[in-house]
């Protein structure tokens, strides 16, 4: 078998060069290049020329723009100055003050509706445990509900029940400055 690695490209023959009938190309650059760099040597001169013309050609004196001073007024010396204006009204005192305001009788009972927070809601039990102790290092005391409904088995992790929004605003705060932030408040049921 031949060594194929050995024996290198192949050789093409030399192309045949017709010179029947072609004139000999002139070596030099074509006429065309030669004019071009006559008219731009030109242009460049005469740009040269026009500045060496026009220097020493415009005034040396500086232009002044004057401003305009502005008018002082007269100050006198011995003027006297304005008292101060005195105050023409007084002060009441809130102590004499009694303000009493008229509210519908079912505006003044108080909410007696409690307050919880739902955290999260898992579909396993691991996922809401894993929350649960979560927020129990936190110093809360979490609780999980499981609840059945249509679309399957969920777990509730919620905080509470709360005597008002407030502490319940409270926790859900907390529980923001830890990164959870899927907290949210209902009526307690």
């Amino acid at each position: 078998m031949a060594d194929h690695a050995k024996k290198g490209r192949p050789k093409k023959p030399a192309a045949k060069r017709n010179t029947r009938g072609k004139k000999a190309q002139p070596s030099g650059p074509k006429p065309r290049v030669w004019f071009m760099l006559f008219l731009v040597i030109l242009i460049a001169g005469g740009f040269g020329y026009f500045l060496f013309f026009i220097n020493g050609s415009a005034d040396e004196q500086p232009v002044v723009i004057e401003q305009p001073k502005p008018k002082k007024k007269p100050v006198k010396k011995d003027a006297p100055i304005p008292e101060a204006p005195k105050e023409s009204w007084v002060y009441e005192s809130l102590d004499k003050k009694e303000i009493t305001v008229d509210l519908p009788a079912d505006e003044i009972q108080t909410s007696t509706r409690r307050y919880r927070l739902q955290c999260a809601t898992f579909r396993t039990l691991g996922q809401a445990e894993s929350m649960k102790a979560k927020m129990a290092f936190m110093g809360e005391e979490p609780n999980i509900k499981k609840v059945t409904g249509t679309s399957g088995t969920w777990y509730r992790v919620i905080l509470g029940p709360y005597e008002n929004k407030r502490a319940a605003e409270k926790t859900r705060h907390k529980m923001q400055r830890a990164n959870i932030n899927t907290c949210e408040i209902f009526f307690w049921t």
